[in-house]
């Protein structure tokens, strides 16, 4: 994992913290699916590159 992978995955996961805490997800249900949208949005970004 390079660094800017490593920045990425940070960032998406201080979103879902965020989220979580701002109530925008309320269930592990809803966090353990938007953080699969959201890797693989960016997995599939990474590989058009």
């Amino acid at each position: 994992m390079n660094l800017g992978e490593q920045e990425k995955y940070t960032k998406v996961l201080k979103q879902m913290i965020d989220d979580t805490e701002s109530n925008k997800i309320q269930t592990a249900e809803e966090l353990i699916q938007k953080l699969i949208k959201e890797l693989t949005v960016s997995k599939e970004l990474s590989e058009s590159y």
